[in-house]
């Protein structure tokens, strides 16, 4: 009987310890090509001070703008967790439904890095470093889609690199991952 009670206490903290939060959700890749509206609380700034946020997600810019990795700061992040920044191009030839190229993966991003007002280039550790906007001659407006994930398991996230850049599959690659969200994101366009 008391080995049952130890147990049951035991099993009961080890639940709370390792529990996804109840409002952890991954949204489905496809909703998130709906618009900014669904594109919500990340700020980028540009090495040269331009910023994309909610109030001109899915502006036109030169490709000059974001030639250096910007800065990613989101307000509301959680100083005690990590986050994972992906930056993806749906435009990119062939265009085929559900593949990207990847213009950047960066993991274990303190959340105190992200509230940050200060830096030009946000704390983590570079799975795929930073590829600028490049878009090929002739392929029309491309946009460039920033999403930070929240980590379930502290810093503790090994991504499995994808071998190329290109036909990039966002949504095979989250199978398996600890990873909530996009629980911020935004976009900004770009043309050869």
């Amino acid at each position: 009987m008391t080995c049952m009670l130890y147990c049951i206490l035991v099993l009961g903290i080890l639940n709370k310890v390792y529990s996804v939060t109840p409002q952890c959700r991954t949204i489905d890749v496809k909703t998130l090509m709906e618009g900014c509206d669904r594109l919500v609380g990340l700020n980028i700034t540009s090495i040269g001070g331009t910023m994309v946020n909610d109030h001109n997600c899915d502006v036109l810019l030169p490709k000059q703008v974001f030639l250096e990795e910007p800065l990613f700061q989101y307000p509301l992040a959680d100083s005690k967790k990590f986050y994972t920044i992906l930056m993806v191009d749906p435009d990119a030839p062939p265009k085929i439904e559900g593949e990207f190229f990847l213009h950047m993966l960066k993991s274990n991003i303190p959340g105190l890095a992200l509230k940050s007002l200060e830096g030009s280039k946000t704390t983590g550790i570079d799975y795929r470093g930073y590829k600028p906007p490049a878009p090929p001659r002739g392929t029309g407006i491309h946009r460039y889609m920033s999403l930070l994930y929240e980590q379930t398991e502290g810093n503790n996230f090994l991504p499995n690199v994808p071998s190329s850049r290109g036909r990039f599959q966002l949504a095979n690659w989250f199978r398996g991952k600890s990873l909530c969200g996009p629980v911020a994101a935004t976009q900004f366009r770009v043309q050869f």
